[in-house]
């Protein structure tokens, strides 16, 4: 008779479904690898991997996943890998999954803006004189070090740069001169993302 004393739980699997539109190497940039470091100094698990979602465009990359070996599944350890990740800039609408769980646990901080521009109906002319490294820094510029660009995707259509920050309005705002004054994103439409 055994009464496993001393023995450590076996770890488990739980999936972080980020509501974040990241392609994979922004996805590591961003979250995958600082959170892998954070919960191995913690010594309460570590990354395993991670995915993503297409959607059709316009969207593009929809979600991500991130999958994660916790040591337990205590509320102790979950309640540390969503501050963690909270940490990072998990945006609203994210969640952590675990197997056989009724229900998926609700976290994230940040609200996401997308800019699309449009890649078909401007003049020949536009896009022949625009430099889309000049448009992605104009926004980036305006909106400081609180806000970010994390994500983009290239569309047959439309190109979309994913932003995220505390809020969407104060994103919106504060980029609407910029967007005003570049040809570029003339046509171009924003819309929160989360």
């Amino acid at each position: 008779m055994s009464d496993n004393l001393g023995v450590s739980p076996a770890p488990i699997i739980v999936v972080v479904h980020l509501n974040a539109r990241l392609q994979p190497f922004q996805r590591g940039h961003f979250l995958e690898d600082p959170l892998d470091a954070i919960l191995k100094k913690m010594g309460i698990g570590e990354v395993m991997g991670g995915g993503m979602a297409l959607a059709p465009d316009p969207v593009g990359v929809s979600v991500c996943d991130v999958e994660i070996a916790v040591k337990d599944g205590s509320e102790t350890v979950l309640k540390q890998v969503m501050q963690a990740l909270d940490l990072l800039g998990a945006p609203k609408g994210s969640e952590l999954r675990l197997p056989a769980a009724a229900a998926p646990i609700a976290f994230g901080v940040m609200e996401g803006m997308a800019i699309f521009m449009n890649g078909t109906d401007l003049p020949a002319e536009t896009y022949a004189r625009s430099d889309i490294n000049k448009t992605i820094e104009g926004p980036s510029a305006a909106l400081g070090q609180k806000e970010e660009l994390r994500g983009y995707w290239e569309g047959d259509s439309e190109t979309a740069l994913y932003f995220y920050g505390s809020s969407f309005a104060a994103m919106q705002a504060v980029v609407a001169d910029y967007i005003q004054s570049d040809p570029l994103c003339a046509r171009c439409r924003i819309e929160q993302i989360a």
